[in-house]
């Protein structure tokens, strides 16, 4: 599969089997995260994975530490293993800026590799993004950002169709063509 296909064929998973996944297999995803663009070469992510009972053990921490907040078990058992990414948090803006988006890079590496492993993933946000109850239990610091819950498995057998369309791009052009 090359680029263009991975990127045209990649779809965010509704359903995962139960199957597992092996802990190589993530660390290569993982890897293939790391080769995403970043300025100055700060390199700014860091995986948290949970998989089989951790991910139940890590909602339960999360519900204890904000009851208040909205049960965190689907978004982290609805796959096999559920990677957390993480920006490190940086006191310039601009910095901050730039390794969020290299954060972001890295997310999508990691889910256009595991699409071409015949994985299925889902990008996975929302409010316990921006939980300081979750960065605690997950052991950031204030500053840090988290930037996904990445669901990892095999997409279940009766994983619906997605459409494979996209609107035409928005684009200005300036200048003669070469």
């Amino acid at each position: 599969m090359d680029v263009v296909q991975a990127i045209r064929g990649r779809r965010t998973a509704v359903k995962f089997s139960g199957e597992p996944v092996p802990r190589e297999a993530i660390s290569a995803l993982i890897d293939a995260a790391t080769w995403a663009p970043n300025h100055k070469h700060t390199e700014p992510w860091r995986f948290q994975v949970f998989s089989g009972a951790a991910r139940r053990s890590l909602a339960g921490r999360l519900r204890a530490a904000d009851p208040r907040g909205k049960d965190p078990t689907v978004k982290l058992t609805r796959a096999p293993v559920c990677i957390v990414v993480v920006q490190p948090g940086a006191e310039d803006p601009v910095r901050d800026l730039e390794d969020y988006a290299a954060a972001s890079c890295a997310v999508q590496n990691l889910m256009l590799a595991a699409h071409a492993a015949g994985l299925a993933t889902r990008w996975s946000t929302g409010a316990l993004v921006e939980s300081a109850a979750a960065k605690r239990v997950l052991g950031l610091a204030p500053g840090d950002r988290i930037v996904a819950f990445v669901n990892l498995g095999r997409p279940a057998e009766d994983e619906p169709p997605h459409p494979a369309h996209r609107k035409p791009p928005l684009v200005e052009w300036h200048g003669a063509p070469d």
